[in-house]
């Protein structure tokens, strides 16, 4: 056995590795110091001194069984290994590294850790979604199996997802949302111990140009509902609702007429209906409970017909109105003239979200000037105010 040879600054060499004493908030220490490996110190700690000696005596015992085997090299092993390193020296890496990297990169691809098979598995998990959400997951994912789908998901580096999603040339938006769920998936990896980490995570951030949201004046609101209850009355209590209650277009899809209760005037979007699983009561203004009234059942969904057929009498109604159709313009609208003539708190509560930083980022500068549109626009009526007009409503059908 090596004799070690003690210093006085409390390091001591024994069997020609250094062990320094330490003394962390646990206790007295003994952490022997193996030296760098791919690039960081490799250290381990021991209560007790001679532990950590026995320790450094079988990585010694250890390092010289592994200069007796690289003597054993045969001639053209060592010529290799020379020209290797020479070819390495430019980009500072070991031999080790090189070959870890290319072990990485030549995985066996089977359905264990294959990109294409492992996304398969990750969409079966993602079956219980709702059909809309996990559409937008297959959508999102799909590109990606496509084109990396035979690749093993232990050779994905951020460089190759920043690469692909450079290469796919998205827009800003798009693009952060294509990340945002190959990074759900490569998590999802992790958690069934796939992958150690999620390369996602390293990968670069496009800043997102923010816009002032586009919203509807009141005259082109008042416009499409009255087209609508020429060209499609059913489609008129839906505009209602998304309009005035500033409800999402998938959330009204879900409701019922049993969800609205006229006495309270409360619109009650239970958790399974709702975009974020949380139930909340949307209040229901004066010119929203009369085109309630007017349109009112006693049960089935505020709108029975497809979404084909809802997409297909909305581009009909904006087309006999002249007026061109705005992405999420109803939400939009009603954020935007309720917030000019409420409190932050109330629009926020109807809305449903959680923080202002939303309202503050998009709609307040919006509604600051806006009052006299918002009265105007919280008093679109119905024609015919003083009875209620049931009309007879279809089953649901795709019309």
């Amino acid at each position: 056995m090596k004799k070690a040879t003690i210093k006085e600054d409390g390091y001591e060499i024994f069997a020609g590795f250094r062990i320094r004493v330490i003394n962390p908030p646990s206790g007295k220490r003994y952490q022997v110091d193996l030296g760098k490996k791919s690039g960081k110190h490799v250290r381990k700690s021991y209560k007790i001194l001679q532990d950590a000696r026995n320790f450094a005596q079988t990585k010694s015992v250890e390092a010289d069984n592994k200069g007796i085997a690289a003597l054993k090299f045969t001639d053209a092993q060592k010529s290799d290994a020379n020209e290797a390193l020479h070819l390495l020296k430019e980009y500072g890496i070991n031999l080790r590294t090189a070959a870890q990297y290319y072990i990485k990169q030549n995985q066996k691809v089977d359905h264990t850790n294959g990109i294409g098979a492992l996304i398969d598995q990750h969409l079966k998990a993602k079956a219980n979604l709702r059909p809309r959400a996990y559409l937008e997951t297959q959508t999102h994912l799909n590109p990606f199996k496509a084109d990396l789908g035979a690749r093993a998901i232990g050779s994905i580096e951020p460089s190759d997802v920043d690469v692909w999603l450079d290469q796919k040339g998205f827009m800003p938006t798009s693009r952060a949302n294509h990340r945002r769920y190959l990074s759900i998936f490569f998590n999802w990896a992790v958690d069934n111990e796939k992958i150690q980490s999620n390369p996602v995570k390293k990968t670069r951030k496009i800043k997102k140009e923010h816009h002032t949201p586009k919203i509807y004046t009141a005259n082109e609101v008042a416009t499409l509902i009255e087209k609508a209850e020429q060209h499609h009355p059913h489609l008129a209590p839906y505009l209602a609702i998304a309009f005035f209650g500033g409800i999402r277009p998938q959330e009204i899809l879900r409701l019922s007429w049993t969800d609205i209760d006229m006495t309270h005037k409360e619109i009650h979007i239970q958790a399974g209906q709702a975009k974020t699983s949380t139930a909340r009561i949307v209040h229901i203004s004066d010119n929203l409970l009369k085109w309630l009234a007017k349109y009112r059942q006693q049960d089935g969904p505020i709108f029975s017909y497809s979404p084909d057929t809802l997409k297909r009498w909305r581009q009909n109604i904006h087309k006999k109105a002249c007026i061109k159709s705005i992405q999420d313009g109803a939400r939009h609208s009603f954020a935007t003239y309720h917030l000019a003539l409420n409190s932050i708190d109330d629009t926020l509560q109807e809305l449903g979200h959680v923080d202002t930083k939303m309202l503050f980022k998009h709609y307040r500068g919006l509604a600051k000037n806006r009052k006299a549109q918002a009265k105007q626009f919280f008093n679109i009526l119905p024609e015919d105010t003083t009875k209620d007009k049931v009309i007879p409503f279809k089953t649901a059908k795709s019309a």
